[in-house]
């Protein structure tokens, strides 16, 4: 990409329904994408090429998934089979746990040393290297795999016909419950808001169980601003557009004092991840508001609440949720461009790609890769709450902010704080963010 070249600013939305012909539309006839057996044994067996050929080229691949039970053996499982294809690249672990990880990767963008030959990145994180001009091109990975039906999720991050990262976990928020502990309260599935309120009362019996959990520790902002952006949803809100904040808009409003009142009635007051996910495990905490990603780490480390994990349909008539594609990136200041690129060609080949998405546990794959269909259907938990969602993307609901959603997210979550311990007013609280952000954005072209 040239210095002149810059991605656009004005995201594509994407509100295509998920159901579940969409999830198995990819899992049809693979030879409509190209990608027929002969194909599939043509690229089974991996070779460096001859530029890589020689000498062992080490890589750092710099994620937050070696913190995250269930993905990480997924991830080393994929290493191991990727080191066993061949011997000239060698995969070496790097990183930090997610409430950290994008935060120390801005650091380094802005100290103009950004470390690691492959990068793992978010909706937001991607853009911001993107913008930076930090990315190599991936489309070769695609030409090498005889990729042509690569989600449009991608168009975001594809400039001048060039993608510049490739999804490797797409995840969408919907509301997972334990099913034991609903049966046992006799309670039923909310269908609006208000009845969602209702039956996480129900469901808490404090000190020893709660109706719900989500995060809200300052001291984890990644995962508490992660997940509070969904809860703009049930009421079709959206954080900003282009660059004037929305926080004191009325959607927003409610939708921070639902957070208060969930806060205040039904959650674990104080509980960090690692603890709601110890308490998820003992069936103390009856439902969360969660990307489907959480699963794995639930199954991971607590196999016997795995087979009570059901999910329920989004209780809010829009069934509008939030989807984040996840794409890993081949850092382009790096020094060894050519053998990052071959991990991902590895990765994006079918057997391998399909390989990842089942261990990971994930349910919408990047393209038409097939085969998928005996894993879907035994998934207990996919159906309802997974399917017939209207999706949208950060960048829809972030606005020219998605550049600075770290920065953004700060704020909201600082004020936020004061109304869930402080006893400051959403309003107020927001009046005060609203202000904060409108100076951020004053800065964003700076």
């Amino acid at each position: 990409m040239s210095a002149q070249q810059q991605p656009p600013t004005d995201q594509p939305a994407i509100h295509t329904p998920l159901t579940r012909r969409t999830l198995l539309k990819a899992t049809g006839a693979a030879a409509a994408g190209g990608l027929g057996a002969a194909a599939l044994s043509k690229r089974s067996a991996f070779a460096a090429p001859a530029v890589l050929q020689g000498e062992t080229i080490n890589l750092k691949y710099v994620t937050w998934f070696w913190n995250e039970p269930g993905r990480a053996e997924a991830w080393r499982f994929m290493v191991d089979k990727f080191h066993q294809s061949q011997s000239e690249i060698r995969i070496e672990e790097a990183g930090w746990p997610f409430n950290e990880f994008n935060n120390n990767i801005v650091v380094q963008l802005q100290a103009g040393n950004l470390e690691g030959d492959l990068i793992q990145t978010t909706p937001d994180l991607v853009l911001r290297l993107l913008r930076a001009q930090q990315l190599e091109p991936l489309g070769d990975v695609l030409t090498a795999n005889n990729i042509t039906d690569l989600s449009s999720a991608h168009d975001f991050i594809t400039v001048d016909g060039q993608v510049y990262g490739l999804d490797v976990v797409t995840v969408v928020f919907g509301l997972l419950y334990n099913q034991q502990l609903f049966e046992q309260a006799g309670a039923t599935l909310p269908t609006n808001v208000e009845e969602w309120v209702a039956v996480s009362k129900q469901l808490t019996k404090k000190p020893n169980q709660f109706g719900l959990f989500s995060p809200h520790l300052p001291a984890e902002p990644e995962s508490f601003w992660f997940t509070l952006q969904e809860w703009a949803m049930p009421y079709d809100g959206i954080w900003a557009e282009g660059k004037t904040p929305l926080v004191t808009s009325e959607p927003i409003i409610n939708a921070l004092k639902l957070f208060k009142t969930m806060y205040d009635e039904a959650m674990p007051q104080g509980s960090n991840d690692a603890t709601a996910l110890r308490q998820w495990g003992d069936q103390q905490i009856a439902q969360q508001l969660i990307v489907s990603a959480a699963v794995n780490s639930y199954k991971a480390e607590a196999p016997e609440l795995y087979e009570n994990i059901r999910s329920a349909p989004l209780p809010w008539e829009s069934k509008k949720s939030i989807a984040r594609i996840h794409p890993i990136t081949v850092n382009a200041g790096g020094e060894n461009k050519d053998a990052a690129k071959e991990f991902v060609k590895f990765l994006y080949a079918p057997e391998n790609y399909r390989d990842l998405l089942t261990k990971q546990l994930d349910v919408i794959p990047a393209y038409g890769v097939g085969g998928l269909d005996e894993y879907f259907a035994d998934l207990h938990w996919l159906s309802p709450g997974y399917e017939n969602i209207n999706y949208t993307t950060p960048p829809d609901v972030m606005g020219d902010f998605i550049f600075n959603n770290q920065e953004f997210g700060q704020i909201v979550i600082t004020k936020l704080q004061d109304v869930l311990t402080g006893g400051s007013s959403v309003e107020d609280a927001m009046a005060d963010a609203q202000s904060e952000l409108e100076d951020l954005a004053g800065r964003l072209d700076e």
